[in-house]
């Protein structure tokens, strides 16, 4: 199946949404779906989040569970 120019733009554009930056890596990008708040850096292994509201919401999670 070949893609027409039209729907390779698309694809692209698409794709480009759910790309996200690894913090630690800098050139390294890592494709975060929808339905997940987080992801795996294949690079070097540290989580790269959505958001900063969600990478909070995670690490005061992990802190309230170490404490205990």
């Amino acid at each position: 199946m070949l893609l027409t120019d039209k729907e390779y733009q698309r694809m692209s554009e698409e794709y480009n949404k759910v790309k996200y930056r690894c913090p630690r890596c800098k050139d390294h990008f890592v494709i975060i779906p929808a339905w997940v708040d987080r992801n795996l850096c294949d690079n070097c292994g540290m989580y790269v989040y959505k958001d900063k509201k969600t990478e909070f919401k995670y690490k005061m999670k992990e802190k309230l569970l170490r404490g205990k």
